[in-house]
């Protein structure tokens, strides 16, 4: 039988084995979840707001256990010094035994709970939002309380967001924020980074890519010395290790080459280009280092058009194509798509790899992340920097069955 417990008044949660720990661990207030024994088995990330005192934890974990239904315990002190009441809710199992409590906070926690971050947070569920801090407040809507997500036109539709099966990650900017939307079923976590939180991220790529321009001269040369070598030598150890060096140089000289890309300024000219010109372009600079194995497949019209930057689309491309080759090094399949409505052009590149883990997917984008052995990580980066040149929005989704779908959603060009 399911058990229900509540957050905040308007947030409800059921625990029918659909709402798993990381679910809990993401929401903004403190929850744990304690044995029979009257021992904490787990904590989520703001658990650390109960007091530290422990005979404080000791008398709320003794309320627990005595009763083995729903109860409203006796108000604790946060670590900030506030008052708040702890509700605890069995979780039985199958059988109907009780394997432990779940405590959670049941204040209103608008202040504790995100009001003092610079950074948005909202989570919306079943459609609409249950829970929105300041700065999101800022962006959705001061009302948007147990309003419906799609009433919020620069969004994601909630069908697209709520895949089931699926982790899926959706980037955007929107009024000086780098927007981030994550899908846990059922749950949708919206975050908003203020750009300016991130500058130093772009001032540090600028000072990497002006000392690349440094190296890439001298990095020439010794290619130039190494293959010299390499034609000299005959079959041996010595070959053997040239062959090693001349690897890292390639190497070396990729990374010169994306870096030199983020540098670059992000204006676009835009102009309507043929979508077969785009993909063929992008899939000769990657095919050569490709296995024959791997094979690409187009699902548009050749004479579908989008309205890009030709040069910065086809670098777009090489990166997403890069990375689905990169994943699937015996081979496989690579699906270009191209959609529309009477706002947006989607171009869906879809591959039938591994797919990309949960806990790389949690936190794309939130740092350099490269499943690649002799990867930097550059490559979704530079994907996310050029489709938000664009105006546009990156959405990718994947899973261990069905691989991984990266979809560039563009607008169209304003009438003249």
């Amino acid at each position: 039988m399911p058990h229900t417990f509540h957050i905040l008044p308007h947030i409800q949660v059921t625990n029918d084995f659909l709402v798993g720990k990381e679910v809990l661990d993401r929401l903004p207030l403190p929850i744990l979840f304690v044995a029979p024994s009257r021992h904490i088995v787990w904590r989520n990330r703001y658990a650390s707001w109960f007091s530290a005192n422990r005979k404080t934890v000791r008398a709320l974990l003794r309320q627990v256990v005595e009763k083995e239904e729903y109860q409203r315990l006796d108000p604790v002190v946060l670590s900030s010094g506030v008052n708040v009441t702890v509700e605890s809710q069995p979780v039985r199992n199958l059988t109907g035994t009780v394997e432990g409590y779940l405590l959670w906070v049941s204040d209103n926690l608008s202040g504790l709970a995100g009001d003092f971050l610079q950074t948005g947070i909202a989570i919306a569920q079943d459609g609409q939002f249950v829970l929105v801090n300041y700065h999101a407040r800022l962006l959705l809507g001061e009302n948007i309380v147990g309003q419906r997500w799609n009433s919020v036109a620069w969004l994601p539709p909630w069908h697209v967001v709520i895949r089931r099966g699926q982790q899926s990650f959706f980037a955007l900017t929107q009024e000086g924020f780098e927007i981030r939307i994550h899908t846990h079923y059922p749950w949708v976590i919206f975050e908003a980074v203020p750009q300016r939180l991130i500058e130093q991220d772009k001032i540090s790529v600028q000072f990497a890519s002006a000392m690349m321009h440094e190296v890439r001269n001298p990095l020439a040369a010794l290619s130039g010395y190494v293959e010299l070598a390499l034609m000299q030598v005959g079959e041996g150890p010595a070959k053997e290790y040239l062959s090693r060096a001349m690897g890292e140089i390639d190497r070396l000289s990729r990374l010169t080459s994306d870096l030199m890309w983020l540098s670059r300024s992000q204006e676009i000219q835009k102009q309507w280009c043929l979508v077969s010109t785009l993909v063929d372009k992008a899939w000769s600079v990657i095919r050569t280092t490709t296995p024959e194995t791997l094979q690409l497949q187009t699902r548009f019209s050749p004479e579908d058009r989008i309205y890009v930057d030709p040069d910065r689309f086809e670098q777009i491309l090489i990166n997403v194509f890069k990375n689905a080759a990169e994943a699937m090094p015996e081979g496989g399949r690579i699906t270009v798509y191209v959609e529309q409505d009477d706002t947006w052009q989607y171009i869906r590149i879809h591959d039938n790899g591994p797919g990309i883990p949960d806990e790389v997917m949690r936190t794309l984008f939130l740092e350099r992340r490269t499943t690649k052995q002799d990867g930097h990580g550059l490559g979704l980066f530079i994907i996310k920097q050029l489709v938000d040149a664009h105006h546009g929005r990156l959405d990718i989704s994947s899973s261990r069955q069905d691989g991984t779908t990266v979809s560039i959603i563009l607008p169209y060009p304003e009438p003249n």
